[in-house]
């Protein structure tokens, strides 16, 4: 009943709209936080006033898989629904209360089975009922945009290497800092750490799967690691642990990377010549010489120079800004 309810509304909504006003240059615009992942939140900005119901439709450079309306637009009072059309939804929110806080209305997460985009917001409808008898906003299109990212680390300073990777992963809300004001861009990342940037990168998804490492108690990873290794993205030890505090390897990044490529379905059939570029190939472990033909041959990780020579170091720890740069590479390149 409150589906059908919800609907109706959303209906008498749209209907009750498509009277507004010409469409004008608009003062509004959509604010997308996680642009370019698979989970993103969408919050329209620029309202003046306060508004009780909203209609927008955001079309995606891909077909959507859903949306998770706000918790604040839950409740007896308010009433939510959608459509999806092609790569294109239509979101429909109204109240009895004020839907804004301030200027903004935050409206959920979009989510979609990989990385997308928010290429357009247009079909723009608000309802005041409280202004002198009722305001009613229309507007074709609004712009699209991610917030200007600032970043808090006072030891990730422009013109470093890493500065825009790490500037990246942060707005997508991939990789966080280690406190305070520090990101420590030399520090090593943990199997754990990327474990659950995946797990972030796919909605944070529980599975019912029966975890089958020894060492992994229950922590902030716990379910990262859990959907990871029922999804075969992640192996342990022969002795079956796991070791989520353990400095990833290089090797294993790239494994890692390469086994959730493959669970994405995306081409993972190139492959570079390793022992041809780099005199330590001949150290890659036997798990991880496709992985790391791939993720070479796809400009993911790279050789390290040393004395001259350009040498793969697959042994050698993921340091966080590399992990960050490699991400960013990831995302940019390998997720369409």
């Amino acid at each position: 009943m409150k589906r059908i309810l919800s609907l109706l509304l959303a209906a008498a909504l749209a209907a009750a709209l498509l009277i507004g006003p010409a469409s004008a240059a608009s003062p509004l615009w959509v604010q997308v936080d996680g642009q370019g992942t698979a989970g993103q939140t969408v919050t329209l900005r620029g309202l003046s006033g306060s508004f009780d119901s909203v209609q927008i439709t955001l079309t995606l450079d891909r077909a959507p898989v859903g949306f998770q309306f706000a918790p604040a637009l839950s409740g007896g009072e308010t009433h939510t629904a959608l459509t999806v059309s092609g790569n294109s939804v239509t979101l429909y929110v109204t109240s009895r209360n004020q839907i804004n806080q301030g200027d903004a209305i935050l409206l959920g997460v979009l989510t979609a089975d990989s990385a997308f985009r928010i290429t357009a917001a247009t079909g723009v409808k608000l309802l005041d009922l409280e202004a002198g008898g009722g305001r009613e906003l229309s507007y074709t299109t609004v712009g699209v945009g991610s917030p200007t990212v600032a970043l808090p680390f006072t030891d990730v300073p422009e013109g470093q290497w890493y500065h825009d990777a790490v500037a990246y992963v942060y707005a997508a809300q991939l990789m966080n800092g280690t406190g305070g004001t520090l990101f420590e861009p030399n520090k090593t990342t943990t199997r754990a750490m990327i474990v659950t940037i995946l797990w972030r990168l796919e909605g944070e998804p529980v599975v019912n799967y029966l975890m089958p490492f020894t060492d992994v108690p229950a922590s902030w990873y716990t379910e990262a690691v859990r959907w990871a290794s029922s999804e075969c993205i992640v192996n342990g030890y022969t002795d079956g642990t796991f070791r989520p505090e353990a400095a990833i390897t290089r090797e294993q990044l790239a494994t890692i990377l390469f086994n959730y490529a493959k669970y994405k379905a995306y081409d993972v059939s190139g492959r570079a010549n390793l022992s041809a570029l780099f005199p330590d190939a001949g150290r890659v472990s036997g798990y991880a010489a496709d992985a790391l033909a791939w993720a070479n041959q796809a400009k993911l990780i790279n050789g390290v120079a040393n004395g001259g020579t350009t040498f793969l170091q697959p042994q050698g720890s993921a340091i966080r800004a590399q992990v960050a740069a490699i991400l960013m590479r990831f995302q940019k390149n390998i997720a369409k």
